[in-house]
């Protein structure tokens, strides 16, 4: 049967063993060796470009994954409407497996878990936004609606502080005046009501 190339290079390398039926005369010592160490040269090369070509392929992986992870942040957003909020979750949950260094996917899976009514689930997430980004004053406006739903009024002016810092907005100013409203801090809570009637003038809700 005739033999292949690539079994013809390979005996080349790494002939067989002599064999002692008379047959035409088998190489020197010297020259067996020789393939030998050509052989382990020949493996040697083969397996070092192996794990070259992985590592190259590895550290592009890796190197690729905030892309990744904003491409499936990007996918989640179009599902953040009424009746397509599980779908998004599962869009940010995939964004921040692939990268968890993206505060976005987290305050954004955090509010649609707390539209879930999933609110451990949507503090969490909030947390996880606000450690990645202490700036971010979604984040914080978020934590504190959790804690005003859960009566925990000093924790929630502590991140309403915050978040007002940061950025005002007429939902902070309205969702502090309210907590310093029950109180009994009637000046500040007015203070504050005025600042979002100056944000926003026709919010009804502020009257």
């Amino acid at each position: 049967m005739p033999q292949s190339a690539f079994s013809r290079f390979w005996n080349t390398v790494n002939p067989p063993p002599p064999s002692n039926r008379p047959g035409p005369p088998q190489p020197s010592a010297k020259v067996l060796e020789m393939k030998r160490r050509q052989r382990r040269l020949i493996t040697i090369t083969l397996a070092g470009a192996a794990v070259i070509g992985a590592g190259a392929w590895t550290y592009n992986y890796i190197a690729s994954a905030p892309e990744r992870a904003d491409k499936e942040y990007l996918e989640g957003m179009k599902f953040m409407s009424p009746g397509k909020y599980p779908d998004a979750v599962a869009h940010f949950t995939k964004a921040v497996s692939i990268y968890n260094q993206l505060p976005n996917a987290y305050l954004e899976r955090g509010n649609a878990n707390r539209v879930l009514g999933e609110m451990d689930a949507a503090l969490a997430d909030y947390q996880a936004a606000a450690d990645l980004n202490p700036v971010l004053p979604e984040a914080h406006s978020g934590i504190a609606v959790i804690y005003i739903e859960r009566h925990d009024t000093a924790r929630a002016l502590e991140h309403l502080n915050k978040s007002i810092s940061l950025h005002p907005t007429v939902e902070a100013f309205y969702q502090r005046g309210q907590i310093l409203e029950a109180q009994g801090q009637h000046e500040k809570a007015i203070a504050d009501y005025n600042r979002a009637i100056a944000e926003e003038r026709d919010a009804p809700y502020m009257y």
